[in-house]
């Protein structure tokens, strides 16, 4: 069998496998010759797939090319690390943590990473993996090498290398027939330069099949390397740990542009490529077994593009890559949001999870957004200006300390709440500059479609949750929200134009699974309900973060009259800390030139700082109003320029400074009770700050993008009835609640407003009757996505008949759904019912039973 290589032909070997195959029915034996030999040694946990149908690095000849019979096979090399033993600690203090990185070395000197293991926590000289490596293309009498190298990883820093031991492939598989296709177990000496530092013991086997058969568990979907330019460029890593590189397209088909792709490397993402895969053969079934609306939110996925990369130095490295879009593709400048969903994201013993990292996991869950809304912000690129001024490490020093700034940001990020993550999410009022509304989209105008678009995706995100057939166990997998902030389009065009650039996706697959029908009826009902545990998660994290983006658009672009007051409050930004309150100037919303105002503090008293040596402190603002062409969803808007500061107290004594590092937040209230907040830049180490910036209060039109809009695009009937109570304004500090008396006693509509203290009783009563609304939506939602109502049919349906679409009244809609008498299961836990469609109206209003017996309700 191992003169393959040398021109023997095969056709000897499938009459063999069948005689083999037919003598061990025979016998009763269920077990494959496979399995059998990897059972030499005990293995745990789950294996992962095996064959790879990459093809070879090198070569073949015209006679191994040729088939040798009536099915050619080809056959593939498996590596499995075992265990390793360590003869000294790698760790300065404590037990090691090892890890093993295979590289593949082909006769040409190319090499490449084709795998590498979980580390062993706190194994320390005796780790143990059993990990398999996928397959590689193998031809018996070649050169092929393969090296293991161990790593002692690190918790922060740079991992330390152990040893590393090579091995020719040859070598590796021994004397395998066709009879043993399992190679002996070789125990290789590792090396650090010349001492040996311990053994690591590994084994080989052949697997064989037929020639071109890709379809099969573990295989890869191909993607041809003309399709691409020859050179590959490393962008680096983003968030985790695997590097991106960027991928051209040679002849780009239409509507895609030569870097509509990008390369993300294979040996780092072994754990997503299986769900993309999957996802990709389950895309090509009729309604993808009921998972279409949840998998239409995934990146686009190609395939597996083998690629070499040059470095500077001139040395040739072989990488597999996995194709995906590039959501830079056509994008200026891409502002995205990585949020991780779920308020727990690990579990121990869950793909390869160890307990102690588990555990580490399970803290951050607990101090961060993850444990108060269900999703915390990972990841923010394309910040504003504003968020890139609060430096995280401001009070205690090490700025300059890159590392440590970049880990601060991150804890930053990831105690932010769902409305501050758009707030910032959503703040261009120092990127784009509008030339001519006339011609050009303004950026007020920009941000407006883009959170309609957001509600209106991220509720068919919710809907679609609630439709899937069975429930999904995806564990840390992150919801992705996008735009192009450096752009600002034609007005002729421009709308569409965002609307195509907004995007909402789910990634992040290293540790999740695409449970189905099939798969999810196997489990036990212990595995079954700890599924369904975790889909509440998931589900309950993307519920959340569509209500914050609704009640984010109702507040912000929901007002169509008028806007009665504008706060100004000054804070001392603290990077440890809740800002401290210094002054704060409230005035009506009304044309007003430029003008200087003392600030007070929280019981109407004047500012003043240096124990009033300097003066009062004061702020110097203005107010105009701006027109929008008659095309513009909005009316206009009330510009508000917040000038400077001066005399401001010292605020940082107990940092010893004689400074302040002054924030201003602007709060604009209106008469029906709409709350809309920004925030400037911070400017560091000042007394007199110098802001010169722009806030815009907009009106929109009546007929225009309304909160209600957006959830009738998402699914019919959401959007019918009240729904103003469902989106409360955030909660309001204390200080808020005191107003100053003086000119704004007739003012009492918004005096109310600026007093009125949002409990969070009420947020979880509306974030309940919203699941609720959702729940009856996604009963009665369309099933195909193709049919889905876009939001240019939605327009022309409200101008033509705006009663139709309000059919039901706020009076039978608020907090009373109809519960039907015919209902249709959906197989999900608590049940939801389809209401019951009558005549007269488009859709009606279902709710969830209160209380459902499983057994009864079947």
């Amino acid at each position: 069998w191992l003169k393959i290589g040398h021109g023997f032909k095969l056709g000897f070997y499938p009459s063999l496998v069948s005689l083999r195959a037919k003598w061990r029915g025979a016998m009763g034996c269920s077990q494959s010759s496979q399995t059998a030999a990897r059972q030499a040694e005990p293995t745990s946990g789950h294996v992962p797939n095996l064959i790879s149908s990459k093809p070879s690095m090198k070569k073949a000849t015209s006679a191994e090319m040729e088939p040798a019979g009536p099915e050619a096979l080809e056959t593939f090399a498996v590596l499995r690390v075992l265990r390793a033993q360590l003869h000294r600690s790698f760790d300065a203090y404590g037990k090691m943590d090892p890890y093993v990185v295979v590289e593949w070395l082909v006769d040409s000197g190319a090499k490449e990473e084709i795998s590498r293991t979980s580390t062993a926590w706190n194994a320390d000289r005796t780790p143990e993996w059993d990990h398999t490596c996928r397959g590689q293309p193998f031809v018996s009498g070649g050169r092929d090498e393969v090296e293991f190298k161990v790593m002692e990883d690190q918790v922060i820093g740079r991992p330390t290398f152990c040893g590393a031991a090579r091995i020719s492939v040859q070598d590796l598989l021994g004397a395998v027939s066709a009879s043993s296709m399992t190679g002996p177990v070789k125990h290789l000496a590792l090396k650090n330069g010349e001492e040996v530092t311990g053994t690591v013991t590994v084994q080989a086997l052949l697997v064989a099949r037929t020639h071109g058969d890709s379809q099969g568990p573990g295989a890869l979907t191909r993607v041809a390397s003309e399709l691409f330019e020859d050179r590959v460029e490393r962008l680096g890593v983003s968030g985790g740990s695997a590097p991106f590189f960027k991928l051209r397209l040679k002849d780009p088909v239409e509507g895609q542009l030569p870097d509509h792709f990008i390369g993300k490397d294979l040996s780092h993402a072994e754990d997503e490529v299986n769900f993309y895969e999957e996802a990709l053969r389950l895309q090509k079934r009729p309604g993808a077994e009921g998972l279409a609306p949840l998998l239409r939110f995934t990146f686009e996925y190609a395939g597996v593009l083998l690629s070499c990369e040059e470095s500077p130095d001139g040395t040739k490295r072989s990488n597999e890559l996995l194709v995906m879009k590039n959501l830079r593709s056509s994008c200026s400048l891409l502002r995205m949001l990585d949020i991780k969903i779920g308020q727990k994201t690990a579990q121990a013993g869950w793909q390869g999870k160890s307990r102690a990292a588990a555990l580490r996991q399970s803290v951050v869950d607990g101090i961060t957004n993850s444990s108060c809304e269900g999703f915390r912000l990972e990841g923010f690129d394309g910040r504003p200006a504003t968020l890139n001024s609060m430096d995280p490490l401001l009070d205690i020093g090490g700025s300059g300390n890159e590392k440590m700034a970049k880990k601060a940001l991150r804890v930053m990020l990831q105690r932010m709440t769902g409305a501050e993550m758009l707030l910032h999410f959503l703040d261009v009022h120092q990127e784009l500059l509008a030339v001519d509304l006339e011609v050009q989209l303004s950026p007020l105008e920009v941000t407006e479609i883009v959170a309609f678009e957001l509600v209106r995706q991220l509720t068919e995100l919710s809907i679609a949750c609630r439709r899937t057939p069975v429930p999904q166990k995806w564990i840390g997998s992150s919801v992705g929200l996008g735009f192009d902030a450096g752009h600002l389009p034609a007005r002729h065009l421009g709308e569409e134009e965002v609307r195509r650039s907004t995007q909402v996706h789910i990634f992040d697959w290293g540790r999740s699974e695409l449970n189905t029908l099939d798969k999810h009826l196997k489990l036990s009902d212990k595995d079954q309900n700890d599924r369904g545990q975790f889909w509440r998660y998931y589900v309950g994290g993307v519920d959340r973060l569509a209500w914050e983006a609704a009640r984010c658009y109702r507040h912000r672009f929901g007002n169509a009259h008028s806007w009665s007051l504008v706060t100004f409050t000054i804070l001392d930004f603290d990077s440890m800390s809740e800002n401290d309150f210094i002054g704060r100037l409230t005035v009506p919303v009304e044309e007003t030139p430029e003008t200087t105002a003392d600030l007070v503090t929280q019981r109407g008293r004047e500012v003043v700082g240096d124990y009033g040596l300097r003066g009062s402190a004061c702020l110097t603002y203005s107010i105009s109003w701006q027109s929008y062409p008659g095309k513009s969803r909005l009316q206009g808007a009330w510009r508000v320029k917040v000038v400077r500061a001066q005399r401001l107290p010292r605020q940082d004594k107990m940092q010893l400074r004689t400074t302040s590092d002054p924030i201003c937040e602007i709060s604009a209230i209106s008469e029906d009770l709409l709350y809309l907040r920004q925030l400037s830049s911070v400017k560091v180490r000042s007394l007199d700050p110098e802001w010169n910036e722009v806030f815009d209060l907009p009106l929109i039109k009546e007929t225009a993008g309304r909160v209600e809009d957006a959830l009738e695009c998402a699914a019919p009937g959401l959007g019918s009835g009240s729904v103003s109570h469902l989106f409360p304004p955030e909660k309001m500090q204390p200080w808020q609640k005191v107003v100053s008396q003086e000119g704004l006693a007739a003012i009492s509509p918004s005096r109310k407003a600026v007093e009125t203290q949002v409990e969070e009783a009420d947020v979880e009563a509306a974030h309940e009757e919203w699941k609720a609304r959702l729940d009856a939506a996604s009963a009665t939602a369309e099933k195909d996505p193709k049919k889905q109502q876009s939001h240019q049919d939605f327009v022309k349906q409200k101008s033509s008949d705006r009663v139709a679409t309000v059919a039901i009244q706020a009076a039978a809609v608020d907090h009373k759904l109809k519960v039907v008498a015919h209902p249709v299961i959906s197989p999900r836990v608590p049940h939801v019912f389809e209401s019951q469609r009558q005549q007269d109206s488009p859709s009606c209003w279902a709710t969830l039973l209160p209380a459902c017996d499983c057994a009864t309700a079947e």
